[in-house]
Order: structure tokens, then C-alpha cells, then sequence
């Protein structure tokens, strides 16, 4: 239960910060999606890893663990780079809203294929 409530809180903060901040370096970069602003990074991982508490119902490896780390990982940033429909669209909102949606939305994909991969491969 710790484990999601701290996962809610930093999606949560990424995404107060994220909307919050992200106007102030987009006028000053002149970029629409500044690297400089990494609080969408955060929100949308935490958002990968959202339903994974409760995919574990049994005690898992430390193996496991890292498997499903990684692969949330890897899962999340390659959604992010390759924005399939509709989170390229996202960008697209005004200010820190489209720095904001397309990393949500990419974490909300990138959860739904880990937890398909982890009830396949971990859970059975």
C-alpha cells in the first residue's frame, strides 16, 4: 500500500510542478517541450507504475523486481520517443499542459503493456 501511495504523490507533484513551472521555461527557451522541464518525466513513470502493486499479489524476487522495473523503464521512454496516437496530439495543448498530457499519456500505455507483460511472464 506505501508503495502506490508514494507512486500517487510523485505523479501527483510531477504534475503540479510540471504545470506550474513549465510556462516560465517555455518563454525562456522559446522551445514547446524544454528539456530543461524533467516534472513530466516523473509524472508519467509514475504513472507506468501505477497497477503494479496490484499485480503482486504473492511475495516476488528480487529478480522480478528488476525485471519489472527495467521493462517499465524502457516501455515508458520508448512511448515517449515514439508518441503513437493520439500523445504527439497532446503536445499540442497550451503551456505546461502539452509538456504535460503526451508523458501522462505515454505512461498510461506504457502500463498497460507491463501489466499485460507482468501477468504473463511474472504472475502466470
Amino acid at each position: 500500500m506505501l508503495t502506490l501511495i508514494v507512486t500517487v504523490v510523485l505523479a501527483c507533484a510531477g504534475c503540479v510542478v510540471c504545470v506550474k513551472f513549465a510556462p516560465a521555461v517555455i518563454a525562456a527557451t522559446g522551445k514547446t517541450d524544454p528539456r530543461e522541464v524533467v516534472a513530466d518525466e516523473l509524472a508519467g513513470q509514475a504513472i507506468t507504475f501505477l497497477a503494479i502493486p496490484f499485480l503482486f499479489t504473492e511475495p516476488v524476487s528480487a529478480g522480478q523486481i528488476w525485471f519489472t522495473t527495467a521493462l517499465g523503464f524502457l516501455l515508458f521512454r520508448i512511448l515517449d520517443i515514439a508518441k503513437p496516437w493520439p500523445i504527439r496530439r497532446l503536445e499540442k495543448l497550451p503551456e505546461g499542459w502539452g509538456v504535460l498530457a503526451d508523458d501522462l499519456m505515454a505512461g498510461v500505455y506504457a502500463a498497460v503493456v507491463l501489466a499485460f507483460c507482468v501477468r504473463l511472464w511474472i504472475v502466470g
